[in-house]
This record gives structure tokens, sequence and C-alpha cells, in this order.
């Protein structure tokens, strides 16, 4: 009688999990391990703040749901958005993922540069880096330098985007691909660092990546955004971190 009352405890936790897996009522984000600040900070295995924990907390909440962050690294995070494990991929654009997901309206604005250390030479075309060694962050994808290089682009890869910056402020590497908003970030904790900003690389409008298996709140979140940047609600998340 006891071996068969543990066995159905163990069923109704088993069945409650799955249930909470599947829960409709949760929207389930990723929470890239590999990104910085001012885009997000990760304590433990939950996001503590930073712009993608803010706006995917206002989609979830406009859209009536719950959000529910799940970590994972770059390289695993466009698989899990398409095979259905995590609902929403934000801070993206068709060209860095392979993967096969819908698309919401584009609505965060980004540009990528390279940084250069304060000793490095200055550069006036991206083609003047081809055969440098760059600062790049494990998983990420650089087609645009790949395309002006005409080659993959020679990486020198590290787990994030803040330790990309900390080793190009050591003189580990004299460039790095990465954000104007990361390096304005890092400059502001490190303003002795002299690192610089040596190239524009492009500029974008970002948007997130949904589940196919969430075909129905493409709609929803594409009205939401639209809300969000109408009422100012947007500008006033981006502000926060500028």
């Amino acid at each position: 009688m006891q071996a068969c009352r543990r066995l159905m405890l163990a069923a109704a936790l088993l069945g409650g999990a799955t249930a909470q897996a599947a829960d409709p009522a949760v929207l389930r984000i990723v929470a890239p391990t590999n990104q910085s600040m001012p885009l997000l900070r990760m304590a433990g295995a939950q996001p503590a703040e930073g712009l993608l924990k803010d706006v995917g907390e206002a989609l979830a909440e406009r859209v009536g749901l719950s959000a529910r962050f799940i970590p994972l690294p770059s390289k695993r995070a466009g698989p899990a958005v398409a095979s259905g494990a995590a609902d929403l991929l934000c801070y993206v654009k068709p060209g860095w993922l392979e993967d096969k997901v819908l698309w919401t309206h584009a609505f965060l604005p980004g540009t990528g540069i390279v940084a250069a250390h304060p000793t490095a030479p200055p550069v006036t075309m991206l083609h003047e880096l081809r055969d440098e060694p760059l600062g790049t962050v494990l998983g990420y994808r650089y087609p645009i330098l790949d395309q002006a290089f005409m080659q993959a682009i020679r990486r020198e890869d590290v787990a994030d985007a803040t330790t990309n910056l900390r080793r190009l402020a050591l003189g580990r590497i004299r460039y790095a691909v990465t954000d104007r908003a990361a390096l304005d970030y890092f400059l502001r904790d490190n303003p002795d660092s002299g690192l610089r900003e040596a190239i524009e690389v492009e500029r974008y409008q970002l948007g997130c990546a949904l589940s196919p298996d969430k075909a129905a709140l493409l709609a929803p979140l594409n009205r939401a955004i639209d809300r969000m940047q109408a009422d100012g609600t947007l500008e006033a998340l981006v502000n926060r971190y500028r």
C-alpha cells in the first residue's frame, strides 16, 4: 500500500511538471546567457536586469501571459524556438538564425560595430580587417563581415559579450565585434580602458523569433509591439539603459 501511494505521488508530481511546462498562460522567453548589459545580466539561472528582460515581461503582459525565462546560450536559442522548446527569442533578425521560425515586427534599434584597443591602428574600410583576428562571441553569426571579407572572419571566440570587451581592454586582441550600446555601457563602468569605436558595421532594426507552434500569438505580439511604440513604453524601456 505504501509503495502504491509513492507511485501515485510520483505520477502526480510528473503530471504537474508536464502541465507546468505546457502551461498555455506562460510565454517561455529565451534569456541568452552570452548577452551582456545593457541587454541582459544574469543572476544564477535567471535574468536580473536588462532591456531583454524588460521587453520580454512587457510583451508577455500585453498578450495576457506570464513571462518565464529559459536561460540558453545563443547557439541553442534558435533551435529551441524552432522546435517549440521555447516560445520567443528577441533582439534577433533573419540572417542571424538559420532555423525555421516566425518573425514579429522589427522594433528594437541597434548598431553593430568593431571596437578597438587604444593602440590599434585606425580603420576606414571593413576589408582592412580581413586578416585581423577579431574578438567574437561563441554562437554568434556575423554575416555582414563574412560578406565584406569574402571569407569567414578570423574569430577569437569567448563565452559572452562582456568578456569580449574585457579581453580587448587588456590588449589580448586589437579589435572586437560588438554592439554600440554594449561598448557605451562598458565605457560607463570602465572609462579608463580607452576603448573606442573603430568602424560601424551595420545599423539594424531587430525583432523577435517566435516558435511555429505559437503561430496564433504572432498577431497579438505585433499588436502589442505597435502599441508599445505608440504609447512611449518602448522608448522608455530603451532609454532606461542609455
